[in-house]
């Protein structure tokens, strides 16, 4: 271990030869030759003892100026006198810190002082506590003094209106006078944000308000922060009363089991896994680093917090007097708190003259060789690599009991993240930083004040104790996960939305918790498909779904008796679990592309078929015996078995009434069809179930939503139009009466064939396609539907092919069935036809996973990493360019097969 030496014997001699090493010193002794001559005739204690005087008559001072230049003067007196204390031995080191620990409490006493005479106030109501190391009589020689300031409304100013304002402008002129850089330097930094919620609440903070807060949000890290904590300066007897109130917060004589889980998680967290390099580092941080002084703190306060609820002989703020206390309740071992005890002064000792050198606030043994140097003479050492090896060994005695806190206990002490991963107190742990950016965040202070933000109980989730613990025991292997996507910054944004819009969180994240292999599913999941993530972020109960090892789920059978409303509800929430497990699985290659085709279209088919019947049953609740029968057909890609994520529904619907209730039919059936209509589109608390689209129904939008069989037949037969053939050709009789399913499928099959002869056909075809190319150009490269060779393409030369070739065999909704009975027919040729097939698995791997993921989103520089890798699996690509060059060659050659069969896509002008 490190064996720190004087430099002299006597204060002032020493103070000289530190004065050779150190600038700082050196300047000091230039601007302070009165304190430089009390030093030299009185020595070190005299000295102390005046800058001391000084600092508490600077209070009794009238003007604020003069204040202010007596405090920085005394300031500067008093680090002369104890860094001559310190380098010359004089003092230990826990004398030293208190010293300057005293000094702060005068200064900060005297600075709230005149803050109060200048709007002539007293201190009845307004007090000021000590936290962190200036709580501890711990500071630093050049440290920043943590406080925080309240105030009694009903108290203060004696209960004016204006309290608040009047609190703030005093704790305001208070910082001011202490920390405002003036000719005489400043006397500390001061440090406010470990107030109750510092981004929310005023420099001075409402007594009323910090308790509400400790009492229902109040973090583990805050109650070992309010171990420390004393009154420093203001209304005793209010700070006494307020202090007295947090006991229960910060003392708990009965931890339940997430409280201890949550502070060794905040252990975990801050205990770097660091490997050799670090601890063999010549320049290392002796507060936050491996083996530092944080690791001494942390291993005291950690034991405190646990089992000082029960024992009061624990709560000592003083780290080495609270070492002892854990010896004598037998939680630690003598000869580890006596190598504990002398590192922490050999590592306090090093800390005040790496702070010596330019008084900044740094803890950084210097990595240049001559300033290092320099500070190993500071410390006593001529022989730079006897100082280097002493110090390390010093580092590594501490790692390796720091490492044995809590061992065995964790569970997630193998966790993948390596280094620092501490998101406590109010500054970005540099450690943390550091991690977060090897893990690839490129914003980590971001990521940090998220994460504290959801610990402070900001989102629903962590509004509890319980949820707060859970959260933390889940952060490494979490940010871990988002590294692996090679995205993370997406996933962490999208996991917050999921998390934040969590109503309560304790059961997710549980669940979460207790399956890695969830988490890491749900990590990729909101990383690649932004449209999962949003029906994540609705509805988390979801993720339930993927633990049931039956994913197939039959669907419900509905109460004949039950309300329509419930119902709908009903279907909703089995095709919303259906749905998600339908896409996870496809995004997840669980599902094949054509596998997912078919699985969206039974749902859908499902959901057609139970909200249609409790349609009829509702409208003949409402209008009497249903007066005939009712069918219903799918057109586009649900006719086609074809349908993805979010497809709306193209749907027909026919009816054939008896013949005494023609009259009355056609009302009926039009209650039924607007019925069914809202069933599966109207949003309810459940959410939705589909958009659905009439518009191909005879007449379209003009028309009436439901036709009778007759008008359906004269329709098709005399007055629709090419378009509209050609999308009957996708006619699938999906729920109703069979027999009249088989009739209105006949009818399209005679239409088609014999509705237009096949020159007008073809033109009409040919002048419909040239004007979608025109007036609803591709969104992007990647619409995939549209583009020059797409989907849209390859449907329209199968269409043709059935409008032409005069043969209703031939007409089929699927396109695989399509492709083989034309090519059987010889519209296609064998090369045609393969070409086509290959196009249209190959297209529809990469639809199907598409609108799981993005949408209808057509710009592949959007794609994420995570999905232009799913979108190659899809394809069997070995990578994004080869997908995107056979994207390319795929259009490429649909795009020439339509050019033969129906014509170019711009015309000649």
């Amino acid at each position: 271990m490190l064996n720190i030496k004087p430099l002299s014997e006597t204060a002032a001699a020493a103070f000289d030869k530190g004065c050779e090493l150190a600038p700082y010193l050196a300047r000091a002794a230039k601007r302070a030759p009165d304190a430089m001559e009390i030093l030299r005739s009185q020595g070190g204690y005299a000295l102390q003892a005046a800058a001391m005087a000084a600092a508490k008559a600077a209070g009794e001072l009238e003007d604020i100026d003069e204040v202010m230049t007596a405090l920085r003067r005394a300031k500067l007196s008093n680090h002369i006198a104890v860094a001559a204390l310190d380098l010359s031995a004089s003092a230990g080191v826990t004398e030293i810190t208190g010293h300057l620990t005293d000094f702060a409490n005068a200064a900060t006493a005297a600075a709230l002082k005149a803050a109060l005479r200048k709007r002539q106030l007293s201190d009845a109501g307004i007090f000021m506590i000590a936290l962190g190391k200036m709580g501890a009589f711990e500071l630093n020689y050049s440290s920043d003094i943590d406080m925080a300031a309240f105030f009694d409304p009903a108290v203060f100013a004696e209960g004016d209106i204006a309290a608040q304002d009047l609190a703030n402008k005093v704790i305001k002129d208070t910082m001011r006078i202490l920390q405002e850089t003036t000719g005489d330097g400043y006397v500390f930094r001061t440090d406010l944000r470990l107030r109750p919620d510092p981004s929310s609440t005023p420099p001075a903070v409402s007594t009323r308000m910090a308790e509400i807060y400790y009492e229902s949000v109040g973090q583990n890290w805050e109650r070992m922060v309010w171990i420390k904590a004393r009154h420093v300066a203001g209304d005793r007897n209010a700070a006494a009363h307020f202090l007295d109130s947090l006991k229960p917060f910060v003392w708990r004589r009965h931890m339940d089991y997430w409280a201890i889980a949550d502070v060794q998680a905040i252990k975990r967290m801050i205990n770097a896994k660091s490997g050799k390099d670090d601890l063999h580092d010549k320049a290392p941080d002796v507060k936050l680093g491996p083996g530092g002084i944080r690791e001494i703190e942390f291993f005291v306060q950690t034991q405190q917090i646990i089992m000082g609820g029960r024992n009061d002989f624990l709560r000592d703020r003083k780290t080495l007097r609270s070492l002892d206390a854990l010896v004598a309740a037998n939680a630690v071992e003598q000869s580890v708190a006596d190598d504990l005890a002398g590192a922490y002064r050999v590592l306090r000792h090093v800390e005040h003259r790496i702070q010596m050198m330019e008084d900044e606030q740094t803890h950084l043994v210097p990595a240049d060789q001559g300033k290092r140097t320099r500070l190993a003479k500071l410390c006593g050492f001529d022989d730079l690599d006897a100082f280097d090896s002493e110090l390390q060994a010093t580092r590594q005695l501490v790692s390796r009991h720091y490492r044995d806190l809590f061992a065995g206990e964790e569970r997630m002490a193998d966790s993948a993240a390596q280094g620092n991963l501490v998101f406590t107190g109010v500054d970005d742990d540099p450690g943390t930083l550091h991690t977060l950016s090897s893990l690839g965040f490129s914003n980590p202070s971001r990521v940090i004040a998220s994460i504290q933000s959801w610990h402070r109980g900001k989102t629903p989730a962590t509004r509890t104790e319980r949820g707060r613990g859970l959260l933390t025991a889940l952060l490494p292997d979490m940010l871990v996960a988002m590294s692996k996507t090679g995205e993370p910054d997406i996933a962490f944004t999208r996991f917050s939305q999921f998390f934040e819009g969590l109503r309560a969180g304790i059961q997710t994240l549980s669940m979460l918790v207790a399956e890695p292999d969830l988490l890491d599913d749900l990590v990729t999941t909101l990383a690649i498909a932004p449209r999962l993530s949003q029906m994540l972020a609705r509805r988390p109960g979801l993720l339930e779904a993927l633990l049931s090892s039956n994913w197939q789920e039959f669907p419900p059978s509905l109460n004949r008796g039950a309300d329509f409303e419930g119902q709908m509800d009903d279907v909703r929430r089995w095709q919303n679990e259906r749905a998600f497990l339908i896409g996870h699985r496809l995004l997840h290659s669980l599902l094949p592309a054509s596998e997912a085709a078919l699985a969206w279209t039974d749902l859908a088919d499902t959901c057609i078929s139970l909200m249609a019947d409790a349609a009829a049953i509702e409208t003949a609740r409402k209008y009497g015996p249903q007066p005939g029968q009712w069918a219903v057909g799918a057109l586009g890609k649900l006719g086609g078995r074809e349908l993805t994520a979010g497809s709306d529904l193209d749907l027909i619907i026919v009816y054939e009434a008896d013949e005494e209730l023609v009259a009355e039919a056609g009302h009926w059936f039009t209650k039924f069809a607007q019925r069914l209509i809202t069933a599966l589109s109207a949003e309810t608390a459940e959410g939705s179930l589909y958009e659905v689209d009439m518009r191909l129904r005879p007449s379209g939008r003009a028309g009436p939503v439901a036709v009778s069989l007759k008008a359906f037949d004269r329709y098709q037969h005399e007055d629709a139009w090419t378009w509209e053939l050609m999308a009957l050709t996708r006619l699938r009789f999906v729920a109703g009466e069979d027999a009249l399913g088989e009739k209105m499928e006949a009818i399209a099959r005679h239409a088609i064939v014999t509705g237009k002869p096949p020159e007008t056909a073809l033109a009409d075809a040919r002048d419909m396609r040239q004007r979608l190319w025109r007036e609803r150009p591709p969104g992007g490269r990647w619409d995939l539907k549209l583009e020059d060779g797409g989907l849209v393409d390859l449907e329209f030369i199968l269409q043709v092919g059935m409008l032409t070739c005069g043969d209703e065999t031939l007409v089929e909704a699927r396109i695989p069935d399509a492709i083989e009975g034309l090519s059987d027919a010889g519209y296609l040729t064998d090369d045609e036809a393969k070409t086509l097939s290959h196009a249209f698995r190959f297209l529809q791997s990469l639809q199907q996973i598409q609108r799981v993921a993005v949408g209808s989103e057509t710009t592949s520089d959007l794609f994420s990493r995570g999905l232009r890798n799913r979108l190659s699996l899809a394809a069997d690509c070995p990578g994004f360019d080869v997908l995107d060059h056979r994207y390319t060659e795929v259009r490429k050659a649909v795009s020439e097969i339509r050019c033969k069969k129906i014509g170019p896509l711009a015309t000649e002008s």
